[in-house]
């Protein structure tokens, strides 16, 4: 029989064989910096204390190969401490808490115990020792204190506790290593699903390959239509066949894409392939008790959850390929399971993750199990819509916090919870001490207003931590409160807050700002890119693709890019004659002219609608013009039938917009919309679903204090502020609405821009390719003629 060598760290063989010790309390959760810093402290108190008659080494490096069967386990670690006392040895655990000391009891964290355990019978094993003392140290960050625990073992008994953790470990990485010969010999086999590639798509797929087995960066800017999910999944798949890569996590901005990537691993599966799926669905969404407090003292699907899910877990994994929602939610509730917790455990055991650009890259919520500590799997990024990704990313990394939070917590705490109360008024006050120390008052600059400075609020973190520190004591306590809840919020709030401070550099600003009486401080995240950057070198591959990724400058500068990183950008494969492009340049779509535009605009929407009888959409910068031009619309053609976005529509709403879309033929339908909205990306309205989209505006965003400082950020860096912060994320937007027509080789439709700016050089140097050549008013006089010989009516 073949031998196996594994290798593995005592961590990792600890959290294997018990699981779900992760303290589900409120805790700050320390940093790595702070940990370190804990573990410097102790080092040196230890040092001092063992004087003369003794000796300590910190950070001792232990390696022991374990032998059961046909398998090797090279077990290897690094413990914190060891003290030498006259010839009587001691292991020394240290780790850094938040939680208040006298609330921990020697028996909770068996995770931190038997990874000491495991040090200590390494230790114990090389030095023959009959004996040897266990000490777990908590070093707690803020009061600078610590509390020990202390436990004499013999070798015996170390021995026992050791073979109950490795023999465990080495059966289920038999099982894994059995499932991925499974998993690898039916990729190998694999073929294409569909019966060839799409134009371009295999172009796509070749470049994927080639990152993931050269360990790069992969940028792709492709169509719409030639299937850019299979033509990423299919060769991340075949590199995870031969071994190049254990894991992929496919990244998206919304659900809708996140089912593509479904159906094209059901089309692969169809064809033979073995994959553990899972899908990810927020925590909210699939909440079984969702009026209940998060814990396993209030929540009976938390309660014990540990035990009851790893023998669920083992059985499902046995049974089903697939982990969707229903799957998830239906073994929840049989067997009294968190169903979001127990989609995290089944991250664990799954080959391909769908989930939302959050469980990567969101500091609150990204998946700690797989890029907290250091990385043990192959992991592959597939980052789809990846135009998303920036703004998304700024919104993660950013924060604020406002006076009135302050306010209503401490009317509601002050009387059950003095010292509490005490604590957030010193809070409170810095808070407002801050504000009065801006070199520039509000009331010099009007109301309402913003105000931002390049440096951290420095004077608020320390007493924002001090009242943390209580709070967490008050929360972890069972007594019952009736503001329990939004002190929760509150906590997850603030601890968010500090968390971002210390994320705080040359590319974050602070904003103040004053709005009928609230003050709000926001920490500014102006450029992700460093810790985008960060994030993906977790991988050792990431493709970031779309269909709108140009210039490739700005966005390598924005997605964290270096020079070095692949950039592919596959033309269209569609027939030019399907496309019809019209650039009406006579008109200027500024702020300033929009309401001398609105009878050019509403002109040009009816000569492109009453050609043909079809489905349209219009597509605006911002919801007011878009209802100004829609009211005018609706006087001059009160007839016609027209579909309005609103500024707040939920699913069902938005569900019944696109159902309208489903009927075509009979009568012509002009659906009014907002670009970069939610109809503007991300819907797909193939063949007679869209016969033309008309896009009035160059996509600007809103001018802001937020868009100018990244406007002068990226001025400072690239020398292009004002193309960074308006123009490119513009032009993303006019792409992105322009993409709903033409979807397939057999799709007919129009693009019609309307603005002067369009033709511009830079304009036209970021323009799609197969947009050109492209019609203007002074090529062609008349538009509706045009159209007609277009859809082939004269």
């Amino acid at each position: 029989m073949e031998s196996l060598t594994y290798n593995v760290s005592v961590r990792d063989l600890v959290a294997f064989s018990i699981p779900g010790e992760e303290s589900r309390g409120f805790s700050l959760n320390s940093s790595a910096k702070e940990g370190i810093e804990g573990h410097q402290f102790m080092h040196s108190l230890l040092k001092q204390q063992t004087g003369e008659s003794g000796s300590y080494q910190k950070e001792v490096s232990v390696a022991f190969p374990f032998i059961h069967e046909n398998c090797t386990l090279q077990i290897s670690g690094r413990l914190d401490g060891m003290l030498d006392i006259n010839g009587h040895i001691s292991i020394c655990e240290i780790k850094t808490t938040e939680k208040s000391l006298n609330m921990i009891e020697q028996s909770e964290n068996p995770s931190y115990w038997a990874q000491g355990q495991c040090y200590a019978y390494m230790v114990a094993r090389k030095k023959a020792l009959d004996k040897i003392t266990l000490i777990l140290i908590y070093f707690h960050r803020l009061k600078k204190d610590y509390r020990t625990f202390e436990e004499t073992f013999t070798f015996s008994k170390l021995e026992k506790i050791f073979h109950s953790l490795v023999i465990p470990y080495i059966n289920g990485i038999k099982k894994q290593s059995e499932w991925q010969n499974t998993r690898n010999l039916s990729i190998q086999s694999l073929c294409f699903p569909c019966d060839d590639f799409r134009k371009g798509q295999r172009a796509m797929s070749a470049s994927v390959y080639r990152a993931i087995r050269d360990r790069n960066k992969q940028f792709i800017q492709a169509p719409t239509g030639i299937g850019k999910t299979l033509g990423s999944l299919f060769p991340a798949l075949k590199a995870m066949g031969e071994g190049l890569v254990d894991k992929i996590f496919y990244l998206t901005a919304r659900n809708t894409t996140q089912a593509i990537a479904v159906q094209a691993y059901e089309m692969m599966a169809e064809k033979g392939l073995r994959l553990k799926v899972l899908q990810i669905t927020a925590k909210e969404k699939v909440c079984l008790s969702p009026d209940t407090v998060c814990n396993p003292e209030d929540c009976k699907y938390l309660s014990d959850y540990a035990r009851k899910s790893r023998a669920v877990i083992s059985n499902i994994i046995k049974e089903k390929d697939f982990f969707n929602r229903e799957v998830i939610d239906t073994a929840a509730r049989e067997y009294s399971l968190c169903p979001f917790e127990f989609s995290l455990d089944l991250s664990l055991r799954a080959d391909l993750i769908l989930c939302d650009y959050n469980y990567v890259f969101d500091p609150r919520i990204y998946l700690k199990r797989f890029f907290q500590d250091k990385i043990k799997d192959r992991i592959c990024f597939i980052i789809d819509e990846a135009h998303n990704l920036p703004d998304r990313a700024r919104e993660m990394y950013s924060t604020e916090i406002k006076r009135s939070q302050f306010k209503n917590i401490y009317n509601q705490i002050r009387k059950e919870l003095p010292d509490l109360a005490a604590e957030l008024k010193k809070a409170r006050k810095a808070f407002l001490k801050y504000i009065r120390e801006l070199p520039l008052t509000f009331e010099e600059i009007g109301l309402p207003c913003a105000w931002s400075v390049p440096d951290p609020p420095d004077n608020l973190i320390k007493p924002i931590e001090n009242f943390l520190y209580d709070a967490e004591e008050v929360l972890n306590d069972e007594s019952f409160h009736s503001f329990k809840e939004e002190l929760i919020t509150f906590f997850f709030d603030l601890v968010h807050f500090t968390r971002i401070y210390e994320l705080y550099g040359e590319n974050y600003t602070t904003f103040l700002y004053r709005e009928k009486g609230e003050f709000i401080l926001r920490l500014y995240c102006i450029d992700p890119a460093p810790m985008l950057k960060k994030r993906m070198a977790c991988s050792i591959s990431s493709i970031l693709f779309s269909a709108t990724l140009s210039p490739p400058v700005y966005f390598k500068e924005v997605l964290g890019g270096e020079d070095k990183d692949g950039y592919l950008i596959i033309p269209s494969p569609f027939p030019r004659d399907n496309l019809y492009i019209y650039i009406e340049d006579t008109v200027s779509t500024k702020y300033r002219y929009r309401e001398e535009s609105v009878p050019a605009v509403i002109r040009c929407i009816y000569d492109a609608v009453s050609v043909k009888t079809g489905n349209y959409m219009v597509f605006f910068p911002s919801f007011s013009y878009m209802n100004r031009v829609a009211f005018e619309y609706r006087k001059q053609y009160p007839d016609d039938k027209i579909l309005i976005q609103e500024t707040i529509m939920n699913e069902e709403e938005r569900t019944e917009f696109l159902s309208r879309f489903m009927s075509f033929g009979e009568s012509t339908l002009i659906a009014f919309a907002v670009m970069g909205g939610i109809f503007g990306e991300g819907i797909d309205l193939k063949g007679e679903l869209l016969s033309g989209a008309i896009i009035i505006g160059v996509g600007l965003p809103q001018i802001c204090p937020e868009r100018d400082i990244i406007k002068n950020y990226y001025q400072r860096k690239t020398g292009c502020g004002f193309d960074f912060a308006y123009t490119y994320p513009g032009l993303n937007k006019v792409q992105q609405a322009a993409g709903r027509v033409i979807r397939s080789e057999r799709d007919r439709g129009f693009i019609i821009l309307m603005d002067e700016r369009f033709t511009a050089h830079l304009y036209r140097s970021i323009l799609p390719s197969e947009w050109f050549p492209f019609k203007t008013p002074g090529k062609q006089k008349d538009l509706s003629l045009d159209l007609k010989k277009f859809w082939g009516y004269v």
